[in-house]
Formats: C-alpha cells, sequence, structure tokens
C-alpha cells in the first residue's frame, strides 16, 4: 500500500498536485510500514483490533487541520476542477469550500468513533451510509444551495456566464470562405454573427398604489406593451410588494462577501439578480419631493455591490470599478403639477448618476397625470398612452425616443390648467369633508361638492352625458338663495352644453332651491325626488326635464 501511495502521488504530481487525502494516505501508511518493522507484534495487533479506524483517522486530519494552518480547505482542490477560473479567488468560494470541509471533518470523527465498536457493521457499513448517503448528496446539493441563499448564480449559471465573458473578451478569428483558397493577400472573411436575442428588460414600479389608482403604473403598462410589441422579453416588477431593506453603509458587500449584500431579503435574493442580468432597467417612479421616492432610491442604493471599492481617476472625476456591465436605463415619473419643469432636478439626478457614462437611454416625464382618468380629457389621455406605446417601441428598437415621440407624451392636457386647480380644490375639500380617502372617495362614487354658483357652472358640465341626451335642446335655469346666492343656466343642444350666469330668456326648465338643498342632491347626500315632495325646492316648466336629470348628468 505504501508503494501504491507513492505511485499515486507522483502520477498526481505530473497530471495535477497531490491532494491532501493523497499525502494522508501515504503517511498512514508509511506510519504503519515502520511501526510493523520497528514493533511487529505490538503493531500487528493493534491493526488487527483497529483496522479502518486509521483511516478515517487521516482523512478527519486531512480534511480538518489546513484550515487551521490557513491552507485551502481540501474540497478546494476538486472544486476547482469544476468552477470557473475567473471565481477561484472570491471569498463566497472559498467560504463553501471551508463549510464542506467541516462538515466532512465531522462526518470522518463520526466514522472514528462507529470504527472502534469491533463489527462490521459500525466499521463498515455505517461509516459508508454516511459518506455515500449524507456526504456525496451534501456535495452536490450544497453550493447551489448556498448560492441561490445569497442571491448569486447556480454553478451551472456561473459556467455559463463565464463562457460568454470569455466570447466577449476574445476578439472573433477571422476565417476563410468555405471552398475559398488560402492565398496570400485574398480578403478574409469573418463570420455574421448570430441574429440578437430578444431585449431582456426589467421594469421596475415604486409606486405605493395599486388597483388602478396609480399613474405611474398606467404610463408604465403602456410603456411596457411597446417595448414587447418590439420584442423584448419584459419583467414588470411592484417593489411594494418586495422587502427591500436600507443599505446601512457597512461595506460588507465590498470586503467580507464582495458583491453580495449583508441583507437577506428579496434584493439580495431575487431582484439584484435580475437587474444584474437585465440589458436595460427601467425605473418608474412617482415625483416626491420633485425626485424619486423613497422606494426607488432604496432599491437603487442597494444595487452597490454592483461596484468594486477601489477610487480611479476618469479625467478629474473619482469613481469606482465595476464587478460587471451597468445595464442600460430609463427613467419615467409622473406629477400632478402641471408644469413640466417640476420634473428638473429628478432629471438632473438622472443624468448625474446615469446619463454622464452614456447608460440613460431615455427619459419619460408626464405632469398632471391625476387627470388622466378623467372623463372629459379621455381623448388626450389616450393620445398620452399610445404615445407611451410608441416610446417603448422605439427604445427597444432604436435605444432612444424620438423628439416627436416624447412631444406626445409630455403634451399639456389642456391650455389653461386654472378650471382643474378648481376641481382639484373641490375634491379635496369634499375628500376633507366626508373624511375619506382619495381611494375610498372613488369607491364610494363621490362627487366634488362645489362651493359656489362659479364652481356648479364648473362641475355640472363634467357630468353631463351627451349620449343620453341624444338630439335634445333646452335650456335649464337655476336660482339658488341661501349661502350661494345666484343664478346660472346651461344650454344643452347637439350633445353639448354650455353654461353661463345670470338668467336665460325662456328657460325649459327652472329650479329654484336653497344652494345647500340642490349641493346635497347633487353629491347624493339627499335624495331628489323626496326632497321634492318635501317641497325644499319648486320647479316650473318641463316637468319631463326634471325626471332626465339623473340621465343627462348620470356620467361619472
Amino acid at each position: 500500500m505504501l508503494v501504491y501511495c507513492g505511485l499515486v502521488i507522483w502520477l498526481a504530481g505530473r497530471w495535477d498536485r497531490p491532494s491532501y487525502f493523497d499525502w494522508a494516505v501515504a503517511a498512514y501508511f508509511a506510519a504503519v510500514t515502520l511501526s510493523l518493522l520497528l514493533m511487529p507484534e505490538t503493531a500487528a495487533k493493534f491493526f488487527e483490533d483497529y483496522p479502518v479506524t486509521g483511516i478515517y483517522l487521516c482523512l478527519f486530519a486531512a480534511a480538518f487541520l489546513p484550515p487551521l494552518f490557513r491552507f485551502d480547505p481540501f474540497t478546494y482542490h476538486y472544486a476547482k476542477k469544476s468552477t470557473p477560473e475567473m471565481f477561484w479567488g472570491n471569498p463566497i468560494f472559498v467560504k463553501i469550500n471551508l463549510i464542506m470541509t467541516y462538515v466532512w471533518a465531522c462526518v470522518f470523527a463520526l466514522c472514528i468513533a462507529f470504527s472502534l465498536y469491533p463489527s462490521v457493521i459500525t466499521r463498515a457499513f455505517i461509516p459508508l451510509a454516511l459518506i455515500l448517503g449524507f456526504g456525496l448528496p451534501f456535495n452536490l446539493r450544497f453550493p447551489n444551495w448556498y448560492l441561490k441563499k445569497l442571491g448569486l448564480p447556480s454553478l451551472a449559471e456561473q459556467k455559463k456566464m463565464a463562457s460568454e465573458w470569455t466570447q466577449q473578451t476574445k476578439p472573433p478569428e477571422p476565417v476563410l470562405q468555405k471552398n475559398e483558397s488560402a492565398q496570400e493577400g485574398a480578403p478574409l472573411q469573418v463570420p455574421t454573427p448570430e441574429k440578437e436575442q430578444r431585449m431582456k428588460v426589467l421594469a421596475l414600479n415604486s409606486s405605493p398604489r395599486g388597483d388602478g389608482q396609480s399613474k405611474t403604473e398606467l404610463m408604465l403598462t403602456h410603456l411596457v406593451k411597446g417595448m414587447r410589441e418590439a420584442g423584448a422579453a419584459v419583467e414588470v416588477v411592484d417593489l411594494r410588494k418586495k422587502s427591500i431593506k436600507h443599505c446601512i453603509g457597512c461595506f460588507t458587500c465590498w470586503t467580507k462577501t464582495p458583491g453580495v449584500c449583508i441583507h437577506k431579503d428579496d434584493m439580495t435574493q431575487e431582484l439584484f439578480p435580475k437587474w444584474r442580468d437585465a440589458q436595460l432597467v427601467v425605473y418608474a417612479t412617482p415625483l416626491y419631493h420633485f425626485t424619486l421616492n423613497a422606494t426607488m432610491k432604496a432599491f437603487i442604493e442597494r444595487t452597490l455591490p454592483f461596484l468594486e471599492p477601489y477610487l480611479e481617476d476618469r479625467g478629474g472625476e473619482t469613481g469606482h470599478p465595476a464587478r460587471f456591465k451597468h445595464p442600460k436605463v430609463v427613467f419615467l415619473s409622473v406629477a400632478g403639477f402641471p408644469e413640466i419643469s417640476v420634473f428638473d432636478q429628478l432629471s438632473s439626478w438622472a443624468n448625474f448618476v446615469f446619463g454622464r457614462h452614456g447608460i440613460l437611454l431615455a427619459e419619460i416625464y408626464r405632469p398632471m397625470a391625476e387627470s388622466m382618468n378623467t372623463p372629459y380629457l379621455m381623448k388626450k389621455t389616450n393620445q398620452v398612452l399610445n404615445a407611451t406605446v410608441q416610446a417603448g417601441r422605439e427604445i427597444v428598437q432604436n435605444s432612444k425616443i424620438s423628439p416627436e415621440t416624447l412631444a406626445r407624451v409630455t403634451q399639456p392636457m389642456v391650455d389653461d390648467p386654472s378650471p382643474y386647480f378648481k376641481m382639484a380644490n373641490l375634491f379635496w375639500k369634499t375628500c376633507i369633508a366626508e373624511g375619506v380617502s382619495p381611494k375610498e372617495f372613488e369607491e364610494k362614487g363621490l362627487v366634488p361638492r362645489p362651493d359656489s354658483v362659479e364652481t356648479f357652472m364648473f362641475i355640472m358640465p363634467m357630468g353631463f352625458n351627451p349620449e343620453a341626451a341624444g338630439d335634445t335642446r333646452a335650456t335649464i335655469q337655476f336660482k339658488f338663495s341661501g349661502e350661494g346666492e345666484g343664478s346660472c343656466h346651461f344650454k344643452i343642444e347637439d350633445g353639448k352644453i354650455q353654461a353661463a350666469l345670470g338668467l336665460a330668456e325662456k328657460p325649459d326648465l327652472t329650479i329654484e332651491a336653497p344652494f345647500n338643498v340642490w349641493m346635497d342632491i347633487m353629491t347624493r347626500k339627499a335624495d331628489g325626488q323626496q326632497m321634492f315632495m318635501e317641497q325644499k325646492y319648486k320647479v316650473s316648466g318641463d316637468f319631463s326635464l326634471l325626471l332626465r336629470m339623473n340621465q343627462l348628468f348620470g356620467r361619472k
């Protein structure tokens, strides 16, 4: 056996290098040989009583001792054969092998204990069961389980990445076209690259609102639609549904676990690998305090493991080297204010962080977004959304958005926003008075409550239903008393409605009511028919028009 071990070590030295096990087993049989030569009877008796204990003891020493003296774990020798060389120096690779080594040391320690009992079951069957039934399956499954826990690619994915990186860094070799002679001076033909794969896009929505309330989601949905129509593979992630802890500035991802964050949350285990593998990332955020919201900021801050800690001078600017290629970036944001200038701070930040490095492909900003669900503006909203779909197509196809398309996306919703300021203010006043949130306001089907004749004239036409009006031609006069005293009338003709202050010449229907009573009826706090029966208001003229009021003004 000593001669056999010597031959194994000699062959290992020629082919690769001897492992710890090779040296440990050889040392064991050298000790056996020496003891049999010096103390033949005593040694023979010991090895007859404990024939395999020494073998397990050597295996335990080969597994347990090297890491204590700062040598590589014994599994490191075998792991290198199945792991790309570019990952060998990673501390995580070493840590995985260290854990596996100590697990094997425990297995061999158990084998030593069992081998002391004189039975073939304890000396052979149980140790073999431990090694074959636990040790080998553990070797096969533990690395991928641990990598997945850290949010890192599996061993198979690492091999694929290494192959792709090798291909990317290796210059293409010119080859002769088939059947063409290699004559000196003949032009060399470079093979045509295969058709490009579908662009991989990760679309991140940081809006905290859902259920149709989010205008960020509305814009992103149409942008993604255009991207998919152009052939991109797009995955949409709602960050409000994910656990993303804040970066704590510990720099563990730069030192102890390079490229891996210390937090074990959705960011580390799911989102960061997706972000790392994407070719394009869409950051969709509502405008909070004139920049991106906290959820999106937390996500971007947690991409720090992408960088290495070293400092680089980039022509007067200091930066950190990247561990891999940063995905291209598109920013999308919405705001309630009507001016496009409200996005200036966000745009400045996005260009400083991403634009100067050439990875910011496009910025899509939609002001006055809260008005996009207003029936009055549905035509303009559809124009904006159709342009957003086109923007998605152009980003995938051309890596940019044409000025014409961007102008359609950001076009003003109205020429004069001041009337909508009144509408918005009435909406908020009603929410406060009713003690409801905007979402509850919509769920309950509430109507903004006018606080003057002028605001009543503004809101009433918004509820006008031209389909129900048909070919109706009529003038409805209102005479209000009490807190909102005043008069106004509405002229309905050709499916349109016009409002005017004062009295009409020949109204078809006249309604006289205290202002607050009619506002209660309008906002559904009171029943109009019951109020009429209780003589809370008076009606003269075409009574059939009164009966049709819910139809004529039944639009939400």
